[in-house]
C-alpha cells in the first residue's frame, strides 16, 4: 500500500473510532421505564355499588378523600348526594370491605330470575395497593352470611347520607344484655347470645336465619339500628 493510502485510512478509522470514554449510541441501554404502583389510578375509592333494573339506576362510591358520592337516574332525570363522611367511619368502612371475609364471597350469587323490577347489583371493592374484587347478586339472590353482611354495610353506608349513624355511646357494652334483639341495616334482626364486656364481643345470633357471628362492640353502630 503507498503511502498516501496508508494516510487516508489511518484517518477513515480515527474518525469511526468513538471517543475515549464514550459509548455508541445505537448499544447504549435504554432507560428502564419507571414502575406503575400496583393500583395507583384504582385506589382512589374503597367501594362502589351499582344497582340497577329497567326503570333507571343508582351508584354510590366511597372514596379515600371521605366523600360518599349517591347517583341516582330515573326517567332520564339524575340526582346526585354527596357528603364528607367522619374520618372514623372512612377508617371502618375501608377497612372492613377489604377484609378477608369480605373478599371470600362468591363473586356471583345472582338468582338468575329476571323481571321489569327485578334490581341487579354490582359490589366492587378495591384495597389500598389497588386490588379489587367484582361481585354480583340480585334481590331475589339467597345471599351468604358473608354476603348479607356485606349488603347490610353497603346499606348502612347509604343512610349516612340521609340519617347520621348512631353514636358510639348508644352500644356502649353496659347498656347491653343478652337476649337483646339488634335489626341490622338490610332488615334481619339477631338476638345477643353471648356478651363478653371485657374483651369488647358478642355473640349474635340469627331470628329467622340459622347462624351466628361474633361481632366488636365498637363495630355495631356501623350495620346495626341501636337496640330499643
Amino acid at each position: 500500500m503507498t503511502a498516501p493510502s496508508l494516510v487516508a485510512a489511518m484517518l477513515l478509522l480515527l474518525r469511526a473510532a468513538p471517543a475515549p470514554g464514550a459509548e455508541s449510541e445505537s448499544r447504549r441501554p435504554s432507560p428502564s421505564p419507571a414502575a406503575t404502583p400496583r393500583g395507583s389510578s384504582e385506589s382512589t375509592f374503597c367501594s362502589e355499588w351499582v344497582r340497577q333494573s329497567r326503570q333507571g339506576y343508582e351508584r354510590l362510591t366511597l372514596f379515600r378523600d371521605r366523600s360518599l358520592v349517591w347517583k341516582r337516574s330515573r326517567d332520564g332525570k339524575d340526582e346526585i348526594s354527596r357528603k364528607k363522611i367522619a374520618p372514623e367511619e372512612l377508617s371502618y368502612y375501608c377497612d372492613y370491605f377489604a377484609r378477608p371475609e369480605v373478599w371470600s364471597v362468591a363473586a356471583d350469587q345472582r338468582s338468575g330470575l329476571t323481571g321489569e323490577f327485578a334490581v341487579q347489583s354490582v359490589v366492587t371493592v378495591v384495597r389500598a395497593d389497588g386490588a379489587r374484587r367484582t361481585i354480583r347478586f340480585d334481590d331475589f339472590s339467597p345471599l351468604s352470611p358473608e354476603a348479607a353482611s356485606l349488603k347490610a354495610a353497603l346499606e348502612g353506608l347509604k343512610g349516612v347520607l340521609t340519617d347520621p349513624l348512631a353514636p358510639a355511646s348508644r352500644f356502649a357494652p353496659e347498656t347491653l344484655s343478652t337476649g337483646q334483639l339488634l335489626k341490622r341495616f338490610d332488615g334481619a334482626v339477631f338476638r345477643i347470645r353471648a356478651l363478653d364486656r371485657e374483651k369488647g364481643v358478642v355473640e349474635l345470633e340469627g331470628v329467622n336465619e340459622p347462624y351466628r357471628q361474633f361481632r366488636k362492640i365498637e363495630e355495631l353502630r356501623f350495620q346495626f339500628s341501636p337496640p330499643e
